[in-house]
């Protein structure tokens, strides 16, 4: 918390105290006191940023009105104790607390690598590709790019912080409007944290680095992983964070110019669409019962096929036309940095960077994103998949080309189980059905006590019961503790080449948090068809994605 916070929070327990004690020498000058330490502390706190605090800075107006009125009334004391009244100010310190404690102003935790950190801001113009989504036809893909990277020292530079001026002008505004549905405010005590990353601090020169490609969720933008990027570069990764216009949230360029979503399409982003056609809804209709609480795994898949026809059929750029265009922005943004189209303001991080061999991770559509990034980047030899969906259709019975992270939240309820065993979302993916399960690198692992959103930095903006129901019951830096263990161990094998045991060992170090999720059910649901029902499924599926 904030100093103002304590000075708040202890003014108001100040006077609740000092109203119920009749005894109190200079009662009165205390009560006043309180009460306009409070308002003061309270605005201070509102001017920095802390919508929260003006709830406390209302209640102590309403104390300062309650002694004004009592001194014009000019009632005499009483010997009884005022216990109704008593009790009423201190359960409205108690709600002025609860606010201030459940929305706080943060640390991030810190990076535990041997590097500090440094970050630049950048961008690429693919002039290949005009018109993309809601783009003018004749206007060039335009896309920022944000790299964090291990610095070589931060002596001289200042601390970048979590949301920059522009960020908390646009960026943030948009998201607490479109994607939490609160107030365009929500997110302005963001100003008052500092990162552990120094901008332009200079890179470690001393060896060649591995390059990691990082995708945001729908909606979201470039450090919405901050911890995660502290945490990888400061183990040695260099971090390229995507933004891709119209499906992140406002994205601001350093000229000023704004990207954001047209008004229309963000009333339907936020009230969803009900001018599908007809036909369409009954595919929807049909589908989603079985893809989401199928009893066998025939009735699953039936209903997963029912949700490509549907992504096929329907005129919606998040099902038929982002997919693609998240693909192609990173091919184009890994392109450009591999032969040295970047700008001069990274070109001694390039100078160290191994971009012969790269990771891929993302979250929710970021996460389907990444997976089908290892089935399409020549490059990739590593991908992490942090509770996405599927969107692209591209792993049905088809072997990732690389080893894969595919970290569940713990909403595995939502979906039920089958045979007892919970079911995902990607488990009939990545792994052709006959040898489902056999593979030792492609790993499956749910993360229990987290929602879809606690894989972010999401964890670290709430407590107490709030935060329990918008990022899950696991403490925010556990829970963020073990993300950023899991991907970092993961890409240390199989990018670096660093054995850690993956992922017997990090099973044990967080178990009790983290389970395994096997799909071994998947091979005995094949090899338990005759060869025609497989020709028939084969068959049902390649006319799906057709």
């Amino acid at each position: 918390m904030l100093a103002t916070d304590f000075l708040l929070i202890a003014s108001l327990l100040v006077f609740s105290i000092a109203w119920l004690w009749r005894s109190l020498g200079r009662r009165d000058l205390v009560l006043w006191t309180a009460a306009g330490v409070g308002l003061v502390g309270g605005l201070i706190g509102v001017l920095q940023g802390r919508w929260q605090a003006a709830l406390g800075a209302a209640i102590a107006a309403v104390f300062l009105l309650v002694l004004t009125v009592r001194r014009l009334r000019g009632a005499r004391p009483r010997v009884r104790v005022p216990i109704a009244t008593g009790v009423g100010f201190i359960l409205l310190t108690a709600l002025a607390t609860a606010l201030l404690y459940s929305i706080p102003v943060f640390t991030l935790p810190d990076p535990d690598g041997p590097h500090a950190v440094g970050v630049r801001d950048f961008e690429l113009t693919d002039h290949a590709r005009t018109g993309v989504l809601y783009a003018a036809t004749d206007e060039p893909r335009r896309l920022a790019v944000r790299v964090w990277y291990p610095a070589a020292t931060t002596d001289g530079y200042e601390p970048e912080p979590y949301a920059t001026t522009s960020e908390l002008e646009t960026t943030y505004p948009a998201i607490a409007t479109d994607e939490l549905g609160m107030p365009s405010f929500f997110h302005s005590h963001l100003r008052g944290i500092d990162t552990h990353t120094y901008r332009d601090a200079p890179v470690v020169t001393d060896s060649t680095l591995p390059v990691v490609f990082f995708e945001h969720g729908l909606g979201g933008h470039l450090s919405q992983n901050s911890v995660l990027m502290e945490y990888l570069a400061s183990h040695g990764y260099v971090v390229f964070s995507v933004a891709h216009p119209y499906d992140a949230a406002p994205i601001v360029f350093a000229d000023g110019d704004v990207i954001r979503l047209p008004e229309a399409a963000a009333v339907e982003r936020r009230e969803g669409r009900s001018d599908y056609p007809e036909e369409v809804m009954d595919l929807v209709m049909e589908a989603d019962p079985k893809r989401v609480g199928g009893t066998t795994y025939d009735e699953r898949f039936e209903g997963f096929l029912g949700y490509i026809r549907f992504a096929d059929l329907v005129d919606d750029r998040v099902y038929d036309t982002s997919p693609e265009v998240w693909v192609e922005d990173v091919l184009f943004v890994e392109d450009a940095l591999a032969e040295g189209q970047a700008p001069d303001s990274i070109a001694d991080i390039l100078q160290h960077a191994d971009l012969t061999r790269v990771g891929h991770i993302g979250m929710s559509f970021g996460g389907s994103t990444a997976a089908a990034l290892a089935y399409q980047d020549p490059r990739a030899a590593a991908a992490v998949n942090l509770d996405g969906s599927d969107f692209h259709h591209v792993g049905y019975n088809a072997d990732i080309p690389v080893p894969l992270l595919m970290l569940y939240s713990d909403e595995m309820e939502v979906l039920g189980a089958v045979g007892g065993s919970p079911f995902g979302w990607n488990d009939f993916l990545y792994e052709r059905f006959e040898t489902a399960g056999t593979r030792d690198d492609v790993v499956r692992v749910r993360l229990t006590g987290v929602n879809h959103t606690g894989v972010t930095d999401n964890q670290l903006m709430t407590r107490g019961p709030l935060h329990g129901i918008l990022t899950g019951s696991l403490e925010g830096r556990r829970a963020l503790d073990i993300v950023n263990g899991l991907v970092g161990d993961f890409l240390d094998q199989y990018l670096r080449g660093i054995p850690t045991d993956f992922p017997v060992a990090q099973l044990e170090r967080y178990r009790g948090d983290l389970d395994s999720h096997g799909v071994s059910a998947i091979r005995e649901w094949w090899q338990a068809k005759t060869p025609d029902e497989r020709a028939a499924i084969e068959e049902a599926l390649e006319k799906a994605r057709a």
